[in-house]
């Protein structure tokens, strides 16, 4: 019987109880998920999560401590790298220097023994956009354009999986927002499943059909970009992707659809189906309520005018100001001393509301969401790179 190729297995990628420990410190604790065929997934979380970590034993540079990975029904577990369907592009590009463009391109289809190679490499860099540059070396190419002739190299070979390991983190603000766009394309064109690390919100929101929010080298929440932004189930993920309210309050009413809570600045109506998971209806259970800065309506307060009928509102007085061209930022503090962040899209060049004005903040109840209260409620706001050693 005829030995199975591994370099040819296709399918979904799982990983099953995966993990990874050096000495007593776990960096992947016991994950599983299933990555679509096809798929553009992404692995997001702060320096030390395990998204490193996980991608490297994909790729085989990492054997892990227990579990499986398997691509379709093909076990590459312990399969050396260059047995794997899988490829790798880096943070740095890794180009052979001496070598064209497209003799880097090449490079991978003739150590493997394909012989003709001219037609792929041709499709390739017609895929980059960058036929033009064919014969330059790596040296008289832009940072983005290096970046496009490792993901060719990587793409010419049509691997299973393609890995990205930060792979814009050394491009500035404009370029990387560039190649962000390029990617999604690129990866829609090929149609290869793309998993994608990044510390970065906004590149995982922007080319991922599912993003995995990772912390502690386990798994908070994965779904949709929109799913995760809008109904996070945890403080972590509130608080990491994106800028969220978050304040302490206790159940009232847990009876019927809504739950009424309060805290020290009022009551609030939320609806059940805001509720992330753990959260208790019992009376009397803490909560996290949570609304995002770009949810909340800010108003200078009219002491005449009746409270909202149809939303959730606290007053407040206006610390600090902060102009940021498409939105203005606001800080307010509630009577019960908490800070709240609010961005209001700037409508009116002379409607930016002044420091220590009073307002009113309002939402509406379905644009909140409502947490377990015993999370901490930092979690996610700041981390210490220094008290962290693998990513």
């Amino acid at each position: 019987m005829a030995k199975t190729d591994i370099t040819k297995a296709s399918g979904d990628l799982y990983l099953d109880h995966l993990t990874k420990s050096f000495g007593d410190f776990v960096a992947v604790d016991d994950l599983s998920l299933q990555v679509p065929q096809g798929s553009f997934f992404a692995l997001l979380g702060p320096s030390g999560c395990g998204k490193t970590t996980t991608l490297r034993m994909v790729s085989g540079l990492e054997a892990p401590t227990a579990g499986q990975i398997r691509i379709g029904s093909a076990d590459i577990t312990g399969q050396k790298p260059y047995k794997r369907p899988v490829n790798t592009v880096f943070q740095n590009y890794a180009l052979f220097p001496h070598m064209t463009i497209r003799d880097n391109v090449a490079f991978g289809l003739k150590r493997r023994g394909v012989k003709d190679v001219d037609k792929q490499v041709d499709d390739a860099l017609d895929l980059i956009q960058l036929s033009q540059v064919a014969q330059r070396k790596p040296a008289q190419l832009s940072g983005g354009q290096q970046q496009r002739v490792a993901l060719a190299r990587a793409i010419v070979n049509r691997p299973a999986v393609l890995l990205l390991d930060e792979p814009l983190g050394a491009l500035d603000l404009k370029l990387r927002r560039q190649m962000q766009l390029e990617l999604k394309r690129i990866q829609t064109e090929v149609g290869l499943t793309f998993i994608h690390v990044t510390h970065d919100q906004e590149e995982a929101m922007t080319m991922a059909d599912t993003v995995a929010v990772m912390n502690n080298g386990i798994i908070e929440q994965m779904g949709a970009p929109t799913q995760l932004y809008e109904s996070p189930q945890t403080a972590f993920v509130a608080n990491f992707l994106g800028q969220s309210n978050l304040f302490p309050a206790k159940v009232v009413e847990g009876d019927g659809d809504e739950l009424v809570l309060e805290d020290k600045d009022g009551s609030f109506r939320m609806p059940k189906s805001r509720m992330g998971r753990n959260v208790s209806t019992q009376r009397g259970a803490k909560v996290l309520v949570g609304v995002r800065p770009e949810k909340i309506q800010i108003a200078p307060l009219d002491e005449s005018a009746p409270p909202p009928g149809d939303g959730n509102f606290v007053d407040g007085v206006v610390e600090n100001t902060s102009f940021l061209g498409v939105s203005t930022q606001y800080e307010v503090r509630t009577p019960g001393g908490d800070i709240i962040q609010v961005f209001a899209q700037n409508l009116d060049a002379h409607g930016v509301i002044p420091v220590a004005a009073r307002v009113r903040l309002s939402w509406k109840p379905v644009h909140g969401f409502v947490l377990d209260g015993s999370q901490d409620i930092d979690a996610g706001v700041e981390i210490d790179p220094d008290a962290l050693v693998v990513s």
